[in-house]
């Protein structure tokens, strides 16, 4: 009976159709949004940026990892934020993220970013579920996601 099933399981892989995934051209990259899945892939000038409107040290656990979600601060070596969505698509960059403590939400902010210089840096806050560019690209179409610009001057 194993030896049957073996070879079936070595028929199928021989026979299945293993064509490698087209690289994506550049133009297709602009056109679609690239997800990243690790603080280490937040951009410098993003982090600077939310440092200084945010005005504190900005502190954010990756997606997996734990993070104080209420204010009552159980572990304060972890931060009060999670990374949810980090996406590019051409210069432009959207983060979301879980803001822990009273009244847990999200934080979406989004910019242009090229070379060294940010621009058209918008956030907002609010309590609707921010976890991919689908449901963001859905709120803000239906203007229930209102990012407002700020303005940044980095000294």
């Amino acid at each position: 009976m194993k030896k049957v099933l073996f070879s079936i399981l070595i028929l199928l892989i021989s026979c299945s159709d293993k064509k490698s995934e087209p690289q994506k051209t550049v133009t297709e990259l602009e056109k679609n949004w690239a997800e990243f899945k690790t603080k280490d892939s937040i951009p410098k000038l993003l982090t600077l940026t939310l440092k200084k409107v945010l005005k504190n040290d900005f502190e954010i656990a990756n997606p997996n990892e734990e993070f104080n979600r209420t204010d009552v601060i159980i572990n304060d070596s972890i931060p009060t934020r999670q990374l949810r969505m980090l996406s590019r698509k051409s210069n432009t960059w959207r983060i979301a993220f879980v803001q822990g403590g009273f009244a847990k939400h999200y934080v979406y902010a989004d910019c242009n970013i090229i070379n060294d210089s940010i621009s058209d840096f918008k956030i907002s806050q609010t309590n609707l579920k921010l976890e991919n560019n689908d449901s963001i690209d859905k709120y803000l179409a239906e203007k229930k996601l209102i990012p407002k610009k700020v303005e940044i001057i980095i000294n």
